[in-house]
């Protein structure tokens, strides 16, 4: 089975069209951001976070305070990357088992922000990368999570594919959703787009790499 790697900064849309795949053409999607905050409740993740950025980070009930230590880790790039550290090993270990369980499609899909930015691109027989203007990404943001515009710059900048010429030569397959219409009709527009890459996924080669995850 194919594993391919969809990303694109936040408000982009990767969720949204990850639904498009699973639902028009059956393709199970790993949500990366979803496991990852899972990893927190592991008792191992959990020790390494307050070792590494104190207790201020845990919360009374021993759950790590995830607002607070954004907070830290998008102030400090350095930071950031100790966290991505701790954290990532844990999701791609989920991802392995994940994937291994996957059957009767033809390929499945990692959705991330950061799959180049984690330097994970190699691991997929392609990557879907799904680019927008950074003023729609904003506005999405805004609307779905109530941010203010410069803590959503903050975290794109931790993101910006979009100004990355090795990431855009590695992409496979862009995806175009600058759409502003409604949702619907915003999966109506976009179905023909996904249509042609889903086939061109299929005829794909799949790539020999000893470092992919692979199924058991």
């Amino acid at each position: 089975m194919k594993q391919i790697g969809i990303t694109g900064p936040m408000g982009s849309g990767k969720s949204f069209i990850c639904s498009i795949f699973n639902e028009e053409f059956g393709i199970p999607v790993f949500d990366s951001d979803a496991e990852a905050k899972a990893c927190y409740a592991e008792p191992a993740v959990r020790t390494a976070v307050r070792n590494a950025f104190g207790p201020e980070v845990v919360l009374p009930d021993g759950t790590v305070n995830l607002k607070e230590l954004s907070r830290i880790v998008f102030a400090d790039a350095s930071r950031l990357e100790r966290l991505n550290s701790i954290v990532h090993p844990a999701v791609m270990r989920r991802y392995r088992e994940w994937v291994s369980q996957q059957t009767g499609a033809p390929y499945t899909l990692f959705e991330s922000a950061i799959i180049y930015e984690c330097g994970l691109a190699h691991l997929f027989d392609a990557v879907i990368r799904i680019s927008c203007p950074e003023s729609l990404s904003i506005a999405r943001v805004k609307a779905r999570n109530g941010w203010d515009e410069g803590t959503i710059r903050q975290r794109l900048q931790k993101q910006n594919g979009d100004a990355n010429p090795e990431e855009s030569a590695a992409t496979t397959f862009i995806i175009r959703h600058d759409s502003t219409l409604p949702l619907e009709q915003s999966r109506k527009a976009l179905l023909p787009q996904l249509t042609r890459i889903h086939s061109g996924i299929i005829s794909l080669p799949m790539h020999n790499n000893p470092d992919k995850p692979t199924l058991h």
